[in-house]
């Protein structure tokens, strides 16, 4: 009798390692003004919002380490944005621009592996270039200077290879607030100042290498 040939070991897989990817995805800016003006020497205050959908699209790079079925890992990803440009009326009859360029996180990530199918949330630090600005007036904030906020997220990854995985999260950040003066450029009435408070929530496609 032939002796038979003992299986091959075939194992588990597992999450831990290094990874580049890209993503594409949804994406919804949503600024709020608080507007303060002096008119005459009185307080006028109004409130006035919008929000904004468009097109993220980015790359993101990060390490995973499995123990057991508990995965724990550091993702950053920096991201461009096609959001457009959202018009308020101020008090005085101007109108106000803003338009959020690009943005991206560093992320901690902490997750449930079920062999190829890892699912995860994630939180850290994010930042955003956003730019208001008033025309005709000379007056803007922001421009390509970077500002921080926080952000929190869930997400599904799964790894249709040994190397190749796919997924798709959810994301939301807030950052942190800005304000600004300016004189109303009619007769001198007083003083119009804004509060600009910036989030946004994104669900984006993901697909990345694992080394």
């Amino acid at each position: 009798m032939e002796a038979v040939a003992p299986l091959g070991h075939v194992p588990a897989f597992s999450w831990t390692g290094f990874y580049l990817g890209g993503e594409l995805g949804w994406i919804q800016t949503d600024p709020k003004y608080t507007t303060g003006a002096l008119l005459l020497g009185a307080p006028f205050v109004v409130t006035s919002g919008s929000d904004k959908n468009g097109l993220t699209y980015g790359i993101l790079a990060g390490y995973n380490y499995q123990v057991s079925q508990l995965v724990v890992g550091v993702e950053a990803d920096f991201q461009g944005w096609t959001v457009g440009e959202i018009r308020y009326t101020a008090v005085t009859g101007d109108f106000l621009t803003a338009h959020s360029k690009w943005g991206g996180s560093i992320r901690g990530r902490l997750g449930y592996a079920a062999d190829r199918v890892l699912l995860y949330v994630a939180g850290g630090a994010a930042f955003v270039s956003n730019e208001t600005s008033i025309p005709f007036t000379g007056i803007s904030i922001g421009s390509d200077h970077a500002r921080v906020g926080w952000t929190v997220g869930t997400g599904r990854d799964y790894a249709f290879t040994n190397n190749w995985f796919t997924g798709v999260e959810y994301r939301y950040s807030q950052y942190e607030a800005k304000s600004f003066v300016y004189p109303i450029p009619i007769l001198n009435l007083g003083l119009v100042g804004f509060k600009q408070e910036l989030s946004n929530n994104q669900v984006t496609a993901r697909i990345g290498y694992k080394f």
